[in-house]
């Protein structure tokens, strides 16, 4: 079985970004982190929100060389051409079905991150914790049912970010 992996950015107060959606917060640095673990991905998969914010901040969509999926309720796929594929029919088990053959990196948080979580699927987590309190903004991650994780690396980068990679050890509970 491959692996699903996510680098996500946070802010010290716990958002992902501005309740505007925007990212401007983030330095440089972490974006080309970030960015490079994204090119160097076989395949992609995020939520409907994070599709939509690429797709109007990059005039289009960049990962035209890889397969991309996105989980949403509904297929508004407006890159078809460009190998995305939604996938809106139980996609957590379309989710696993994919990581029996490839890796997986998760682009974006929040309620996808949640959901993989919640199902057992999310292999390792890279948190960037960014010394920037946004105020208000989109939250971190949902409520989980309890996973245990074991650090298995932490730094400090530049800019006074911290780097901590988590791998999943185990759901404490189970989803009835």
């Amino acid at each position: 079985m491959k692996q699903i992996k996510a680098h996500i950015a946070v802010s010290l107060d716990g958002h992902t970004a501005t309740l505007d959606k925007e990212l401007d917060w983030l330095s440089n640095e972490v974006k080309a982190i970030i960015g490079k673990y994204y090119l160097d991905a076989d395949c992609l998969l995020m939520g409907a929100n994070t599709y939509n914010y690429i797709f109007e901040h990059w005039g289009g969509w960049p990962h035209k060389s890889k397969r991309s999926f996105v989980v949403s309720h509904y297929d508004t796929n407006v890159t078809p051409d460009c190998g995305v594929e939604f996938l809106t029919e139980e996609p957590l088990q379309r989710i696993y079905e994919l990581k029996q053959e490839t890796d997986i990196l998760v682009v974006g948080g929040g309620k996808l991150l949640t959901s993989l979580i919640k199902a057992g699927l999310l292999d390792s987590l890279t948190i960037y914790t960014v010394p920037v309190m946004t105020g208000k903004g989109i939250g971190f991650i949902g409520e989980t049912f309890g996973s245990e994780w074991k650090l298995s690396e932490s730094k400090v980068l530049d800019n006074g970010v911290i780097c901590s990679i988590y791998k999943f050890r185990k759901n404490l509970y189970t989803s009835v």
